[in-house]
């Protein structure tokens, strides 16, 4: 396929941005993954999990895809629920502590986030003092994708390098194949979704700006 061709219109994608997923944090995505995942591997449905912690069905739906927050009574009691401790579903959130006031972070303690599910895992190598920048990982399995709908993940940019394998990134109505060596850019406020078509593992590196968050907290955006 020529790098001419390769943006091109594409008719599978949704008809609006505006229908765009829009996650409160990566926070809130990353643990409704891994909530939506403990459920799944356990055979039960929303409607058993959500009755037995006495909470609506469209709330635990919302948790999951990281569209509305959970707060502690709620995490609590999904802990208790999938025989968990509150502090294991949290873990992949938390900067750990690092070297020089939080400014080194050493190989081997860099955060790693298994969203098993969907063929992705990712490596945070931000260290905790950095509060307006994310650098990580992303290793994508054959097939594994970020979903079907469009989402979008607060202000600033992001740079992305394909390190190995193919990228098909899904930008608005649009679709771009990337191949090792190839880079791209987009404001995180765009709604896109992205998936490896191809039949090897696919890695890349994100770098991730944060401008509105960057005086609030240091929760890292997802790609």
């Amino acid at each position: 396929m020529s790098r001419s061709a390769a943006v091109r219109r594409a008719s599978a994608a949704p008809s609006s941005p505006a229908h765009a997923a829009r996650p409160e944090s990566a926070v809130d995505l990353w643990l409704g993954q891994q909530l939506r995942q403990l459920r799944k591997q356990q055979g039960r449905s929303l409607a058993d999990v959500a009755r037995a912690c006495g909470m609506s069905l469209g709330l635990l739906s919302q948790i999951e895809r990281g569209l509305s927050s959970a707060s502690v009574k709620v995490l609590h009691l999904l802990a208790r629920e999938f025989r968990v401790s509150v502090n294991a579903l949290l873990r992949n959130a938390e900067h750990t502590g690092g070297e020089e006031d939080g400014r080194v972070a050493r190989a081997g303690t860099h955060r790693h986030i298994d969203l098993k599910e969907k063929g992705i895992s990712k490596e945070m190598f931000t260290p905790a003092a950095c509060r307006s920048m994310d650098l990580c990982r992303a290793s994508i399995a054959p097939g594994g994708s970020t979903g079907n709908e469009l989402f979008v993940t607060g202000q600033g940019e992001q740079i992305g390098l394909v390190l190995k394998g193919v990228l098909e990134l899904w930008v608005g109505d649009r679709v771009i194949r990337l191949q090792a060596g190839d880079s791209f850019c987009y404001a995180s406020s765009t709604p896109r979704r992205w998936c490896n078509p191809g039949s090897q593992t696919t890695e890349v590196i994100w770098a991730i700006s944060n401008i509105t968050q960057a005086a609030e907290d240091d929760t890292p955006q997802a790609p």
